[in-house]
């Protein structure tokens, strides 16, 4: 019962983004718009809409459930929090998603995300290391859309309450303009990147902050609850 009502909330939560944004013209592409100024503008977006770790990789457990808030600083002066939920399948594999809705701008996101323990911190091993495949869609602007997709690998080890981790990611970006203003091909950016972090639980209550280096410097925090 636990697990159905937390996947009924965490798909609940990211469909009622969908309908709300679904009018958003906010990213609208103006005339003169030039297919190099378009592929940066895939990347700046797809940085903003890749789906963050920020907390630590080790499985929650089967049947366990993490929900929480995000928040991020952006190349864009709008920063969106993220409502984020997962829950664990197996001893070794968990689901989550997340979303997030600009009501100032009128634009959102949504994404999916599953992470995967390689190796567990235990009598196996002294870390765990655990290996992440991500996808997050832009929802709302009738201009364009944006996508991003990511795979994450990362390392743990829980220290009492703290649990320090580190990861690098490969991550990639695509851009499609739907516009009459403009006349651009579907663009594409690729890339990596490298961040640290630590999470700190209480009882029920887990906070985590990370550094994110890409294509600018990032910061993140996370406050939750799992259970």
């Amino acid at each position: 019962m636990k697990l159905f009502c937390t996947v009924a909330t965490i798909l609940g939560i990211t469909l009622a983004l969908v309908p709300a944004a679904a009018h958003a013209q906010n990213f609208d592409l103006q005339p003169g718009l030039t297919r190099a100024q378009f592929k940066d503008f895939a990347g700046e977006v797809g940085s903003v809409l890749r789906f963050r770790q920020l907390g630590d990789p080790a499985p929650l457990g089967k049947g366990n459930v993490d929900v929480g808030l995000q928040f991020a600083n952006t190349p864009f002066e709008d920063a969106v929090p993220r409502v984020v939920g997962r829950v664990g399948l197996t001893d070794r594999v968990d689901v989550g998603a997340w979303g997030g809705f600009n009501t100032g701008a009128n634009w959102g996101l949504a994404g999916i995300d599953t992470n995967v323990a390689l190796l567990r911190q235990g009598p196996g091993g002294p870390v765990t290391v655990s290996l992440r495949p991500s996808l997050t869609s832009l929802i709302g602007p009738s201009d364009v859309w944006v996508g991003n997709a990511s795979i994450d690998i990362s390392v743990t080890r829980a220290i009492r309450n703290f649990s320090p981790y580190v990861g690098v990611a490969t991550t990639a970006s695509a851009a499609v303009e739907r516009s009459n203003n403009v006349d651009l091909d579907p663009a594409v950016t690729e890339g990596s990147l490298a961040y640290a972090g630590v999470s700190y639980r209480w009882r029920a209550l887990v906070a985590s902050a990370e550094v994110e280096k890409g294509t600018f410097v990032s910061y993140g925090f996370r406050l939750g609850t799992r259970f």
